[in-house]
């Protein structure tokens, strides 16, 4: 969904959904934005495959 937070798979971080970019052997690929380190915001194509939504966190009280 666009600009919902994820974590992606492929390398570990928090990565935001822009937009669905194609379809490839019947799998979405999307193009998502990482923030780097040093703050520059890097865009990248990836699977929706390796994709898993925040869960929020909830209290065990």
């Amino acid at each position: 969904m666009h600009g919902a937070e994820y974590i992606c798979t492929k390398f570990g971080d928090v990565v935001t959904a822009i937009q669905q970019v194609a379809v490839v052997k019947g799998q979405a690929m999307w193009e998502v934005e990482r923030q780097l380190a040093s703050g520059v915001k890097k865009r990248i194509i990836v699977s929706a495959r390796s994709l898993l939504p925040l869960q929020p966190v909830t209290s065990g009280i």
